[in-house]
């Protein structure tokens, strides 16, 4: 395990070359010469996985451009905890007030994270962030809604942050560094990741 306790598996693949040419005797002879004297290359592949470990006790800002206003990101903080019995809550808030609760799930196999916040026990509906994890200190996907009186759908695209660390441990989020990849490669405009991490919580 790494410092941030992630689990590492490595993926082991072998890769090898073998002659085909069976035209005479003398190229069989050389071929068998050729196999035996080649060496099989292997190659390891490291990636990490997330476990629940990694967001215990961890706080988030998260920028959400809904598709019913999608030039406004509306920049809120989530609290991940669990409890003794093993619930895991996240806290929503604006600022310094507590605006919502849910719960925060990760399956640690796909790699798939998601944060719930409901509204008054849920009787006006739940919303759903949820998205595959590819980075330690960055977060993003789609969000899910859905109401007794509305069918479950998707409403909108969030991103998130981590804190408690530096800018300088976060290093650059992956959305920005698509962009410049594409911009560099393609002369295109990137995917327009959202300008939120100097953004004030606001409320709502």
């Amino acid at each position: 395990e790494d410092e941030d306790g992630a689990s590492s598996v490595g993926l082991w693949m072998s890769t090898a070359e073998a002659s085909n040419d069976l035209t005479t005797m003398e190229g069989d002879d050389n071929n068998n010469d050729d196999e035996d004297e080649e060496e099989e290359e292997w190659i390891e592949e490291e990636f990490e996985l997330l476990t629940e470990r990694d967001f215990f006790d961890t706080e988030w800002k998260i920028g959400t451009v809904l598709d019913s206003s999608p030039d406004s990101i509306a920049t809120t903080w989530v609290r991940l905890t669990t409890t003794d019995e093993g619930t895991n809550i996240a806290t929503w808030g604006n600022s310094n007030k507590i605006i919502a609760r849910g719960n925060w799930a990760i399956d640690v196999p796909s790699q798939f994270f998601s944060i719930s916040r409901e509204s008054l026990g849920g009787w006006f509906g739940k919303q759903i962030w949820a998205g595959t994890l590819e980075d330690y200190y960055f977060m993003e996907g789609t969000v899910r809604g859905w109401s007794p009186i509305s069918p479950a759908s998707v409403i909108g695209q969030w991103q998130g942050i981590r804190l408690g660390v530096s800018k300088e441990e976060r290093g650059v989020a992956p959305w920005f560094a698509r962009e410049e990849e594409n911009e560099e490669e393609d002369g295109g405009e990137g995917e327009n990741g959202m300008e939120f991490e100097g953004q004030e919580v606001e409320g709502e």
